[in-house]
This record gives structure tokens, sequence and C-alpha cells, in this order.
């Protein structure tokens, strides 16, 4: 038995050449434009991993500024406001009047301070209190007296008080 020969068709021959040959070409130029496109990228990663990085290092470094800033502004915090609320208004069936000029009388007394270092006021809290606790405030012939129950310090001085009536 022979294997028949395709000799006698050349033009078939070149075709399926061409074919492989087509292929082949394709397959390098595939591999060549995947190769050119991945190192691009790699290197445009490399370049954001690094940025990445100094950003990073740079949050990192304003995050401490922020943190030392914070607390050189809060040890230099001074009281803003002073409230004076009081527990005893309906015990005492005082009217708005009455509790408005005890107010008025009590934050007269605290107007001093204002604009001060909320430390040294936290300092000096006893002496407030007492101040407050031993004055008596006169309004409409009658005399009362303020008892502290609770301060809250921040900006805003909270006092929280108790309306009594003079007993002496």
């Amino acid at each position: 038995m022979r294997v028949p020969s395709n000799v006698s068709r050349p033009g078939w021959l070149r075709f399926f050449a061409g074919i492989m040959l087509g292929s082949i070409l394709g397959w390098v130029f595939f591999l060549f434009q995947y190769g050119q496109i991945y190192d691009g990228m790699i290197v445009t990663r490399i370049q954001q991993d690094l940025k990445i990085e100094t950003l990073q290092e740079r949050i990192d470094q304003l995050i401490s500024e922020q943190k030392s800033q914070n607390e050189d502004n809060q040890k230099k915090l001074t009281i803003q406001q002073i409230e004076v609320h009081f527990t005893s208004e309906s015990r005492l069936d005082l009217d708005q009047l009455t509790i408005y000029e005890i107010r008025q009388n009590i934050l007269s007394e605290l107007a001093y301070l204002e604009r001060k270092d909320i430390e040294s006021v936290h300092h000096t809290k006893e002496l407030l209190i007492r101040t407050i606790e031993n004055k008596i405030f006169t309004v409409e012939d009658k005399r009362y007296q303020v008892k502290i129950n609770e301060v809250y310090l921040f900006t805003t001085l909270h006092l929280y008080a108790e309306i009594q009536l003079d007993s002496t």
C-alpha cells in the first residue's frame, strides 16, 4: 500500500501552510502586545503603590499633628457661657420673674468667670460653690438662698441649683 502524495494539488498545501504561518504570527503578535500591556500595568501599579505609601505616611503625620494641636487647644479652652438651672422651681411655687431675678443675680456674681481658663475655674470650683451658697438674694422683700447641687465645666459652665427660702 502506498501513501498518496499531495503533490498533485499544491494550492491546498499553500493554503494550509498560510493558515499555520498566520496562526503562529498572530499568536506571537498577541503575546507581544499582551506583554507590553502587562509591563505597563506593572509600572502603573508600582507607581500607585509608592504614591499610596507616601500619602498614607502624610495622613499619619497630619493625624498626629492634629492630635497634638487638639490637646494644646483643649488645655487653652475658656468658659464662653454660664447657664443656671434650678431644680426646685415647682416645690416653692415661685413665679417666673422671681426665678429670673435670682438667675440674673447669680449670673452677675459669676460674670468674672467668662473668658477664664477652664482649668483655673476647675481649681477654684469649691470657692465658687461656697460664694454662691453663702450669698443671700433678696427679691420682693423675700430672702432666698441657693444650694448648688451639680457643676459641669466645659466651654459652658452649667450650674444645677436648688432655691431655698432663707431661714434667718
